[in-house]
């Protein structure tokens, strides 16, 4: 490993005195800089009555604040040559800029700016409001996107992380100020924040920039979370919905539940996630696609939480073709947790994850996000060349116990939506799923001489 440039990459931390916590990856040979301000908050931290804010204030800091226009805030990052962007997940809410080095203070100041001085004037609250409803509409629309939405409302029903990132149509339309106000006063507070930077940063200039522009941002942070948001089981739940759509096209997603970030097995998570769907070689592409053309995006994908994690497998197809494409999925993760994997389905998918691990420790903005949300969720600075022995560690039984536990049919959720008959559709989904289960050698553990892996 001695050969690769991140041994020569310098990391720092400082707590500043107002509890901020800055984090900098210093890259001698990089040529950009990437910043970014990182809450430690999101949709799941939202109140019962306030979905969608979180997003929502995401984008109202934008509409100006005590110094700049929106129009301003724009200009001074484009004139300068930088990008500006945000971005709101369900655990947190990010405000990011890539530009030159010699511009880093700019995009600080700016970052800084937007956080902690903006206006939230009444007559943008309107006017946002008007903009994020047509986002909610359009997001309607495309229904990969839509059905993930569904498939997480269900299969976490009941907790935070059910919750939609953009709200709904009914919640948008009542948000005012002064709701705007108070979520912000309580969420954008510094012992929520994380300032992250990386590329050709230096560190002690990083914190100087922000304790110079990070203004007093007046608020305090709940005293409690959420009821469900921590510490309760929030394992994705098996289900199966049917939701009918106008569309050209059926979207099918099989969830199962899969370990969180703080899990030590999320490394055999993402290789099992590879070997299932993950690339090209990958079995649901080979089979669903190459070997018999029923869909042209096939995949699947992990999400993890702090405390949670689902493992996603789509497929889009005509919908005369929807059975049978689901059918051939349930074959193939039933195949996979009853006969295993050959060594080189492995080998192939911690090839392709070392290789994406160490193409992407060149990225200055991938780094930045990187450090500052393993400081979010962890609390310290994961090197490259730890995740790289983690991803080595990483054993064929440790996957293939992972894969019996996650990937019974019992535990799958299964949502399906598109232009079919929501009742026959549904009871049809629910006696496959149940013929899987009734199969003694898809629904308990197999001994390990009867797996094959040659």
């Amino acid at each position: 490993m001695a050969s690769f440039p991140w041994n020569r990459y310098r990391f720092k931390k400082t707590v500043l005195s107002n509890g901020v916590r800055v984090v900098t990856e210093s890259h001698p040979n990089a040529v950009a800089a990437s910043v970014g301000l990182f809450f430690s908050k999101g949709t799941r931290d939202e109140a019962p009555d306030e979905a969608g804010l979180a997003h929502f204030v995401e984008h109202m800091v934008f509409k100006g604040t005590k110094k700049r226009s929106a129009f301003e805030i724009s200009r001074d990052m484009e004139a300068v040559g930088a990008d500006i962007n945000a971005y709101t997940s369900r655990e947190t809410t990010s405000f990011v800029a890539f530009g030159l080095p010699e511009h880093l203070g700019r995009s600080i100041e700016v970052l800084c700016d937007l956080v902690s001085r903006p206006t939230f004037a009444k007559d943008d609250v309107k006017m946002e409001r008007d903009v994020v409803i047509q986002e909610l509409r359009s997001s309607e629309d495309t229904l990969e996107d839509c059905v993930y939405d569904r498939h997480l409302e269900r299969a976490f029903k009941g907790t935070p992380l059910a919750k939609p990132i953009l709200g709904s149509i009914e919640s948008i339309t009542g948000i005012t100020r002064e709701r705007v106000l108070r979520f912000y006063r309580r969420q954008y507070v510094h012992q929520n924040l994380v300032v992250a930077a990386a590329g050709r940063v230096d560190h002690d200039e990083v914190c100087a920039h922000v304790e110079k522009w990070l203004g007093e941002i007046k608020g305090r942070p709940r005293q409690g979370l959420p009821a469900g948001t921590l510490g309760e089981n929030l394992e994705a739940q098996p289900f199966v919905q049917v939701l009918r759509r106008k569309a050209e096209q059926a979207h099918i997603v099989l969830g199962a539940p899969s370990p969180s970030f703080r899990d030590s097995r999320r490394f055999e998570a993402m290789v099992l996630n590879g070997i299932l769907g993950g690339g090209l070689t990958s079995r649901l592409y080979q089979e669903i696609r190459e070997r018999r053309g029923l869909a042209y995006a096939t995949y699947s994908q992990l999400y993890s939480f702090v405390d949670s994690g689902t493992l996603l497998m789509y497929a889009a197809t005509e919908p005369a073709k929807a059975p049978e494409t689901f059918e051939v999925a349930m074959d193939e993760i039933g195949k996979l947790r009853v006969k295993g994997f050959k060594r080189e389905e492995m080998q192939i998918v911690q090839t392709q994850v070392r290789a994406s691990t160490i193409l992407g420790s060149d990225d200055p903005e991938s780094r930045m996000q990187s450090i500052g949300i393993n400081e979010i969720v962890f609390g310290r600075y994961r090197p490259i060349g730890e995740i790289l022995k983690e991803f080595d560690r990483v054993k064929p039984d440790a996957v293939m116990a992972l894969a019996e536990e996650s990937l019974k049919p019992s535990t799958l959720g299964i949502t399906l939506m598109g232009p079919l008959p929501e009742k026959p559709m549904r009871e049809w989904l629910e006696i496959q799923r149940e013929k899987a289960i009734s199969r003694k050698t898809l629904n308990k553990g197999v001994s390990k001489s009867k797996r094959r892996r040659s």
